[in-house]
């Protein structure tokens, strides 16, 4: 199983490829990619780099969305309310994963086989988990991912 670990603040990056299952993106890609993210929305230079909380109007136009599509990756996301408690819908064949980040921190959660996976950046290797009501929780936000 593919398992990226955390070099720098790069964990956005690193949640893309792991939930992906390999390097589609290198951190100067990462870089680049968010700065014209910036440019296009009006942004600060540097504020999709730098914060783990982001600008995100649902769908896929979101920085994550933004570097899948440039990636020639289509894919569909459900955003789930950082603010309040919520219960995750999974669509059983269609989800490839998760995107999971609080206001610290962004990691994954990957299915592969119909188990999920917590595939985090700075963990030593792949916790398999066996429901979502691990960040079923206020505090956390959660995209749901699925092919396009």
């Amino acid at each position: 199983m593919f398992h990226q670990r955390q070099k720098g603040a790069y964990c956005r990056c690193h949640a893309i490829n792991n939930l992906i299952g390999r390097e589609i993106i290198t951190l100067g890609e990462f870089d680049k990619y968010c700065d014209e993210y910036d440019k296009k929305n009006g942004f600060a230079p540097g504020s999709s780099k730098r914060g783990h909380l982001f600008y995100n109007y649902g769908g896929v136009d979101n920085i994550f969305g933004y570097i899948l599509g440039k990636k020639g990756i289509s894919v569909k996301m459900d955003h789930y309310d950082f603010y309040s408690h919520k219960k995750i819908k999974h669509q059983n064949n269609g989800t490839i994963g998760y995107i999971i980040y609080n206001r610290g921190h962004t990691y994954c959660i990957r299915i592969m086989n119909g188990e999920r996976w917590i595939i985090d950046s700075m963990r030593g290797k792949p916790q398999k988990i066996g429901s979502m009501a691990v960040v079923e929780k206020k505090g956390t936000g959660v995209i749901c991912v699925s092919r396009g």
